[in-house]
């Protein structure tokens, strides 16, 4: 099955308490982070910054 990434939205502080969680396979790794990033601008009203990516991109974990 290989590795995959997986970005969980209740690691990052909200006063929303989101938990959705989204997975890809590791070699999409930048379509996650495009989804999460999306997921934080359209229902956290974050604006999409180098900032955010890298916030975002650091949380994302690698799981076999």
């Amino acid at each position: 099955m290989g590795k995959w990434v997986v970005g969980d939205c209740g690691k990052m502080p909200s006063e929303k308490n989101c938990k959705l969680v989204m997975a890809a396979p590791e070699d999409q790794r930048e379509d996650l982070l495009d989804a999460s990033v999306a997921h934080a601008v359209k229902h956290h009203g974050h604006q999409d910054t180098p900032e955010l990516r890298g916030e975002i991109n650091k949380m994302l974990e690698t799981i076999e």
